[in-house]
């Protein structure tokens, strides 16, 4: 017996254990390191906002969330891929960084199918989404908790909303999907409540892989969140040195004390991860270790340094006053690029930050976050 037991002891060593990595000394970690086939999750590299591919080797791909509608990255970077369809395109919120491009992207690859969560919303941006989704061929649904689907290998449950509470991050769609043994959970910029309220449900949340909610914001990620996901890897998206610190600094703090290995774009650029259904492998187009930028507080005492496009260091302002700014000076506002920037001037005067809300482009959410940040005044 004592030889039978040493035999046994041998052929697990041989039996390629040696190839993985333990990331928390509870168990050994799902994280290879050779790439593999089978399917692939892709979390793009478009600034501060969000998008992320996920393909199977027999041709399903679903794409969660198109980014920004001032950054067009992530319609090179399907080209680059060569995609020829989309089975599903889930996008999780109506906020302009994740809903930016889904107009382009329903016309040019036409999906089978489109997931909103049915918020209706103030923008030009969601108008025209609404409007391509209208003119597919798509089948559109508004998912709800409990909702189950299948798209090829792909088993997506949803976690929430359960009804819409009119705020439109805790009223992003959150799911779980499966790919054989591998899961991964994707929760848009559901906060802190939300979070709550799958914890609760009942439902099974343990994933491999959890795409950080609300670009690593603290109001999301919350510490019992990520105890009932105990994930292998968390990935964010985030523009480096954005005006929201994203990612905070609670959160990496508490995935580094979870052991959770944590990626982010705003350092590791685009970042994949590929499975044959057992096993994880990460790759990223550059090396970095995520830094937080949210110890810098908003306020009339303190600043923080941005980049240009040119690459020099502009100081962002103690306050921006919006009948005076400059374009440039707007555009540190969340969510205010070029174009909206324009627009702004050319709307002046504003009696209060709410009268933002009169240009198209700018609804309920964008003026919200803006009052948030805490700089902007009408004096």
């Amino acid at each position: 017996m004592k030889k039978i037991w040493i035999l046994i002891a041998a052929l697990l060593v041989l039996s390629g254990c040696g190839s993985m990595s333990s990331f928390s000394g509870e168990a050994e970690s799902k994280v290879s390191t050779e790439k593999l086939q089978g399917a692939n999750f892709t979390f793009f590299d478009v600034g501060q906002g969000d998008s992320t591919l996920i393909e199977a080797d027999d041709g399903t791909t679903i794409l969660i969330d198109t980014g920004r509608s001032d950054d067009k990255r992530i319609l090179a970077y399907l080209e680059e891929k060569n995609l020829k369809k989309i089975d599903l395109l889930l996008l999780t919120h109506p906020h302009a960084d994740h809903i930016g491009n889904a107009d382009k992207i329903i016309q040019t690859y036409k999906p089978k199918e489109i997931w909103m969560d049915g918020l209706a919303f103030n923008s030009s941006i969601y108008e025209r989404v609404i409007d391509a989704a209208l003119d597919s061929e798509a089948k559109y649904k508004e998912p709800r908790t409990g909702d189950k689907a299948s798209f090829g290998p792909f088993e997506l449950s949803v976690l929430s909303p359960k009804t819409l509470s009119d705020d439109a991050n805790n009223d992003s769609i959150a799911v779980r999907l499966t790919y054989k043994d591998i899961s991964a959970i994707f929760t848009g910029d559901a906060e802190k409540g939300r979070e709550q309220e799958m914890a609760d449900s009942g439902m099974n949340l343990k994933a491999d892989i959890l795409d950080l909610g609300h670009h690593g914001s603290s109001t999301s990620n919350q510490p019992f969140f990520l105890d009932k996901v105990k994930p292998e890897v968390a990935i964010y998206s985030a523009e480096k040195g954005n005006s929201y610190g994203h990612p905070h600094v609670e959160v990496l703090d508490w995935l580094k004390k979870r052991n959770i290995k944590t990626y982010g774009t705003d350092v590791n650029g685009t970042v994949t991860i590929s499975t044959d259904g057992e096993s994880l492998h990460v790759k990223t187009e550059t090396e970095g270790t995520p830094k937080s930028g949210s110890s810098y507080k908003y306020d009339a005492h303190k600043r923080a340094d941005s980049k240009t496009e040119e690459g020099k260091t502009e100081e962002m302002p103690a306050s921006i006053n919006l009948n005076k700014a400059s374009s440039d000076e707007l555009q540190f506002l969340p969510l205010i690029g070029p174009e909206l920037a324009s627009k702004i001037i050319a709307e002046r005067p504003y009696q209060s930050i709410d009268d933002l809300k009169r240009i198209n482009g700018i609804g309920d959410g964008i003026v919200r976050q803006i009052k948030a940040q805490g700089i902007a005044t009408v004096k």
